[in-house]
């Protein structure tokens, strides 16, 4: 076929949430970094779940529309820090979309390119040989490939098959997952979703399958331990801008605040009068404090990174 109409693209989504859910155990199982707290694939798959669901009903048949709201379904439920760049990919994938009905190769293809270019700008300190680097190399590689009037199932192969090499790569650039022997948990995650879609474009059905909790040991982050002040917490809210603050508010100059706490792995993302805010510190109540300054939280979750990977270890140790 030559383009993705808005009920194809709504079908590739269900295929690709479905995909990332059924396999969700398999990511959480690679998580190492930024933390080793095994939930890198759970928020992955309930981040894009929430995305999934904002458009399940929708009756549009135009593809600029159903992919605005993916897009903001998924920044209102994104959680962790690559569920929130998930949500960033799909931001800009949304962007490129926007003002057409479908969608054809040579579009796909920029829409997949402003993804990364979306998701690179919303954290503060881009780190290689992770999700980052594979939605960038992969979609670097497939707007090279792609010309008017390609098939679309032989850009997004393409694209799949660059994700996988770009995922073998990531121990390379980043020496924890070198050190583990695993590859990075987010850009497998991304690399699900997008092998969901390829279902979905060949018209194959991916049922939800129920997931039993998992006790499976997590070798990979078994010996890897945090800081003698340990991981800290992982750090998540949303806030409602003030009204007057809306067209004056600077992504950056929050990430800058956020960075003095001390706060890691930072991403801050604003979507009209809302800010999407995801920091690892060992002070959230810093980090609420200054974020209550422009606005209403709207949603707010921390959570104890260092009980999280201890838990883990521990699990691994009885196995």
């Amino acid at each position: 076929m030559k383009v993705v109409t808005g009920k194809l693209f709504k079908e590739m989504v269900l295929c690709g949430a479905n995909t990332l859910h059924n396999n969700h155990p398999e990511i959480d199982a690679l998580n190492v970094f930024p933390v080793p707290d095994g939930d890198t694939g759970t928020n992955m798959s309930l981040t894009f779940s929430a995305g999934a669901k904002e458009i399940e009903g929708m009756d549009s048949n135009n593809i600029g529309e159903i992919s605005k709201k993916l897009s903001k379904g998924l920044l209102m439920g994104a959680r962790g820090n690559s569920g929130v760049i998930l949500s960033q990919i799909f931001r800009g994938v949304s962007m490129a979309l926007q003002g057409h009905e479908e969608a054809d190769a040579v579009l796909w293809a920029q829409a997949l390119e402003s993804g990364a270019k979306v998701a690179y700008k919303a954290v503060m300190r881009p780190v290689e040989g992770t999700i980052l680097t594979v939605i960038r190399e992969s979609s670097e590689a497939v707007v090279k490939y792609a010309k008017p009037g390609m098939e679309i199932e032989d850009v997004f192969s393409y694209f799949v098959k660059e994700a996988e090499a770009s995922l073998e790569r990531t121990p390379e650039l980043l020496p924890v997952l070198k050190e583990v022997g695993v590859v990075d948990s987010g850009g497998a995650g991304l690399l699900l979703v997008f092998t969901g879609f390829l279902a979905g474009l060949a018209g194959e059905t991916v049922d939800y399958v129920e997931i039993k909790s998992s006790d499976s040991a997590m070798n990979a982050v078994a010996d890897i331990e945090g800081g003698e002040e340990g991981y800290g917490y992982c750090t998540e809210f949303i806030v409602r801008l003030e009204p007057s603050l809306v067209d004056k508010f600077k992504e950056e100059q929050l990430k800058k605040e956020l960075a003095r706490i001390p706060g890691e792995s930072i991403v801050v993302v604003q979507d009209e009068d809302i800010v999407k805010v995801h920091v690892h510190t060992l002070k959230p109540g810093n980090a609420l404090n200054i974020a209550q300054r422009f606005g209403e939280f709207v949603k707010l979750k921390i959570e104890n990174m260092q009980e999280q990977a201890d838990t883990i270890q521990s699990n691994a140790g009885t196995i």
